[in-house]
């Protein structure tokens, strides 16, 4: 027989507390500690299909499913799912689902679900969805989705998206959408959202909800007119443009996207230097004309929400089409500009200009 320590239990006193090197049972409620099964803390805990005991200090192993009312502190591991009332110290593993109703210090490893109730230290990872209540120290990964309550110290990284009711500091990272209220970091997605942030978001969307937001209407040596969206901070916004080139023979078409950052000089005069990229159409969706210019802005604050910019830029031009289209422009910026080869043929720069209003 396996040698077990029994604290009596009296009355008003806590349940008792048993001990014993190695339980087994076969489903819950038949093993080998019986009706004592709960108040159990083993260093070896073995279920054959599934089990239910009061905590485990080393290795629990089921078939099926453990559940724990009390801490683990070890390795737990389930073909289909672990649960415990109490802390983790260690590793939970499961094939579909973790969960941890106090606080966790180690990795949750599931196929598909991953849940801590109060905080966690370390690694969550699952094919589908990870989820913390309290805060994270460490990193979360999941194929679908992962969320967060309380702050994110670390890392989340997910297929579709990440959401973060408090605070991130360090990396939202995720195939469509980023959410925090307040970003101390870095967001990488399609989509990202903060309602305030200190750091930077690169994607499609940046939205930062008492943030960076301005509208601009400009024209440069290339588009007679461009409407850009730009939104994100001061440190680093996020530039979508459309533009056009009218006139009867010298039509142009353009979208893109870019990347700039503000240098408040006064109270009236900021610099804003801008990297965009811009395909531009010219009659002909075969071929690829790709506009990219670096500019340096001087933007003078005329009044509340209105603002006058301008200033000097570098573009490449990389083009290969063969020929024009009837009614669409071919030579760009245009026959009498001053334009230089920079890598082969198909690539051409010059210096350039930009001049617009923006608002809000």
């Amino acid at each position: 027989m396996w040698k077990t320590v029994v604290f009596a239990q009296t009355t008003n006193s806590k349940p008792p507390t048993i001990k014993t090197p190695v339980r087994i049972a076969l489903i819950p409620g038949l093993s080998s500690q019986g009706k004592n099964d709960k108040y159990t803390t083993s260093h070896l805990s073995l279920n054959v299909l599934g089990g239910t005991t009061g905590g485990v200090n080393g290795v629990e192993l089921g078939t099926l499913f453990n559940i724990d009312k009390l801490n683990m502190q070890g390795v737990q591991a389930a073909g289909y799912f672990n649960i415990t009332g109490g802390d983790v110290n260690g590793i939970q593993m499961a094939g579909y689902f973790n969960s941890t109703k106090g606080n966790l210090t180690g990795s949750q490893l599931a196929g598909d679900i991953n849940y801590v109730k109060m905080n966690m230290r370390g690694l969550q990872a699952a094919g589908l969805y990870n989820q913390i209540s309290g805060s994270l120290t460490g990193a979360q990964m999941a194929g679908i989705c992962n969320y967060t309550r309380q702050s994110v110290t670390g890392m989340q990284m997910a297929g579709i998206a990440n959401i973060n009711n408090n605070s991130i500091n360090g990396l939202q990272a995720a195939g469509i959408f980023n959410y925090t209220k307040h970003l101390r970091g870095l967001q990488l997605g399609l989509i990202n959202i903060a309602d305030t942030s200190d750091g930077f978001s690169i994607g499609l969307v940046n939205i930062v909800r008492r943030g960076y937001y301005k509208i601009t209407v400009s024209t440069n040596e290339v588009l007679n007119t461009n409407l850009a969206i730009k939104s994100g901070n001061a440190r680093l916004y996020n530039i979508l443009l459309v533009g056009v080139n009218a006139g009867n023979d010298n039509k142009i078409f353009s979208y893109g996207y870019g990347i700039g950052h503000e240098i408040k000089a006064t109270n009236w005069l900021t610099v804003n230097p801008e990297l965009t990229s811009q395909y531009l159409y010219l009659g002909n969706w075969n071929y690829t004309n790709q506009l990219s210019k670096f500019q340096v802005l001087a933007t003078v604050k005329l009044m509340k929400g209105i603002a006058l910019f301008g200033g000097p830029s570098f573009a490449a031009y990389y083009s290969d089409q063969p020929a024009a289209e009837k009614g669409y422009k071919f030579l760009v910026p245009g026959e009498n500009y001053h334009t230089y080869d920079l890598w082969n043929k198909n690539v051409t720069g010059w210096i350039g200009w930009t001049a617009g209003i923006s608002f809000l």
